[in-house]
């Protein structure tokens, strides 16, 4: 591995890391604010992070000749999928756990490739095979013996599809139009949307900001500014395959959270339901990378 593959992989981690302490973070801020609001707050405190970095390297994005209608275009499509994708998992965390949230949406590491049929991408049997076990495992983790789904799980089934298909659009985008550039304006769109739902649908108390202060500042910083920056930079060199199946280590790491912060447990059934998404997401994932093939043909 190069330096780029290794500084890749690195950025991949870490936004999996602060991704998977994010439920934590997003599960604790709503026991004081609504939904919308902690959206609003958090990705507006993203921008704001990101601003800094957007002015230092605009003068290298501007060196990608795109039409700015182009770019507003890439900033609205996956800013309005990122607040549909952000708002469905907020508002499941309500009635669901941190670690359940975050293996139900590892889901959508098996639907992106599933997607790509639409797109001309080949899919293997073995995604099919995964796609089986996953089903199995969103079984044994969120329908009861008693056939009951939790309505908190079916919103967060509903954010996994729509990770996918944001993921595929931010892996369209990010080279064209630049990956900072991007990461700003889906931010910006998501913030201004939160907002607006937010003012009509929530009571809105400034006392309860005090509170919710250090889950918000987690949020925004850490799960906003620097894990979807990481994410959208990373994207522009990764193999999507091979970058989706590092991320998936986000499940575990939001299982680890809730555990240790939140203090939750899982029945041996949800764990059974955990363990078979995350071995159907790495099942679907693994194969030879591209980068991989290309070097050994270099050799060759």
């Amino acid at each position: 591995m190069n330096k780029k593959e290794i500084k890749t992989d690195i950025m991949l981690v870490v936004a999996a890391i602060l991704w998977g302490l994010g439920f934590v973070a997003q599960r604790d801020g709503m026991n004081y604010i609504g939904p919308f609001l902690y959206s609003a707050i958090r990705f507006g405190i993203g921008v704001l992070c990101l601003l800094p970095v957007y002015f230092l390297t605009r003068k290298h994005e501007r060196k990608i000749k795109v039409k700015k209608k182009t770019i507003l275009i890439a900033g609205l499509i996956v800013g309005v999928l990122l607040f549909l994708a952000v708002s469905a998992q907020q508002i499941g965390l309500q009635t669901t756990t941190a670690a359940k949230a975050s293996f139900i949406t590892a889901l959508y590491m098996i639907l992106v490739p599933i997607f790509g049929i639409f797109l001309k991408h080949k899919t293997t049997k073995a995604v099919w095979f995964s796609i089986a076990i996953a089903l199995a495992g969103v079984y044994f983790m969120s329908i009861t013996k008693e056939f009951t789904i939790e309505r908190g799980d079916l919103f967060v089934i509903l954010c996994a599809f729509l990770w996918a298909v944001h993921f595929l659009f931010i892996a369209h985008y990010s080279s064209r139009v630049g990956a900072i550039r991007l990461s700003l304006l889906q931010f910006l769109v998501c913030a201004v949307l939160s907002s607006i739902v937010a003012i009509f649908t929530e009571p809105i108390h400034l006392s309860a900001l005090s509170p919710a202060l250090p889950s918000i500042l987690y949020g925004g910083i850490g799960a906003v500014g620097i894990a979807y920056t990481l994410h959208v930079v990373a994207l522009k060199d990764a193999n999507p395959a091979y970058a989706s199946l590092i991320l998936s280590t986000e499940s575990v790491f939001g299982a680890l959270g809730g555990w240790l912060i939140l203090h939750e447990t899982m029945t041996s059934r949800q764990i059974l339901g955990g363990v078979l998404i995350l071995t159907a997401v790495i099942f679907a994932q693994i194969k030879i990378p591209e980068r991989k093939i290309k070097n050994e043909k270099a050799i060759s």
